[in-house]
């Protein structure tokens, strides 16, 4: 298929990019989400105290006989702002994924 002047990359940044947006970016936030919020592997591989990731950092705030709920809750906070601030920013193409294929006409 050939558009008008239009070369391979002007076809794809014009027709190819704008369609692939909202998959783009649906993949993009579920990427993020299951690497930020990865506990069970970085559990198992990481060996160092300095290398450890934040939902292994919270998991230390739990002891044996107390928990210390109010730094748990904390770090909870901290750990989701990231996670919020990316759906911010992916959430229309996100939303007009999940509608462009509802509306008729």
């Amino acid at each position: 298929m050939q558009m008008d002047g239009a070369n391979a990359w002007t076809r794809y940044w014009r027709l190819a990019l704008p369609l692939a947006r909202p998959a783009l970016a649906t993949a993009t936030i579920f990427t993020f989400l299951a690497s930020w919020d990865e506990f069970a592997w970085a559990l198992t591989i990481i060996n160092s105290p300095q290398n450890r990731t934040l939902p292994i950092a919270i998991q230390l705030f739990q002891g044996q006989n107390a928990t210390q709920w109010g730094l748990v809750f904390a770090a909870s906070i901290i750990a989701i702002i990231p996670v919020i601030i990316v759906y911010l920013v992916f959430q229309r193409h996100f939303v007009q994924g999940l509608t462009s294929g509802a509306v008729k006409g």
